[in-house]
């Protein structure tokens, strides 16, 4: 495996169909950007800079220069917000064959736990509605996240940078612009 691959995005109409690649710029790199508030506390104005290369290729192959674009996207320090909704829980439970389960169990005069036999297979417990936080915007910890794995403390990641970088390459639309800021993960 290269350490730093093309990404192959797919065909592009406009050019008649020519086969568009993106690839991390090496020349440029990525740029963290850190402010502080404190001593102890990076601003949410910190950000990721990845600077990378979209070009084209014909049907041969051959990359046409003159349609090379230097580009790069930013990774915005954000953080995520939560918000409660009411949603209904189906408690999921399983027993084992020829298990006697207990008498139900009532609250307020009804029944929410109704006494089964059961008989090795999945049985489903009636749905209680309940208050559960959701995240309404999930997080872009980026300079937060990098940062600080790597300030004080030796780096330990799930996946490296490379792929992380490509993996957000892969997935930016055809027509992008130019310091295109991620929106929140999905």
């Amino acid at each position: 495996m290269a350490l730093i691959n093309e990404i192959q995005i797919g065909a592009y109409p406009k050019f008649n169909g020519m086969t568009m690649f993106r690839k991390y710029n090496s020349e440029l790199g990525f740029n963290p950007v850190y402010k502080f508030i404190d001593d102890n506390t990076l601003s949410m104005d910190s950000k990721i800079i990845v600077n990378y290369i979209e070009y084209y290729k014909n049907q041969a192959g051959v990359e046409i220069i003159e349609l090379r674009k230097y580009k790069n996207y930013i990774v915005p320090n954000q953080p995520a917000t939560y918000k409660q909704i009411d949603v209904e829980v189906e408690p999921v439970t399983y027993y084992a064959v020829g298990e006697v389960i207990t008498p139900a169990i009532f609250e307020n005069d009804v029944e929410t736990f109704p006494a089964v036999l059961g008989t090795g297979v999945e049985v489903k417990t009636p749905a209680k509605l309940e208050k559960q936080t959701i995240v309404d915007k999930p997080a872009w910890p980026a300079a937060n996240g990098w940062f600080l794995s790597i300030a004080r403390s030796p780096i330990t990641a799930q996946v490296g940078i490379m792929d992380g970088i490509e993996g957000t390459l892969s997935a930016l639309p055809l027509d992008i612009p130019n310091g295109y800021v991620l929106q929140s993960p999905l």
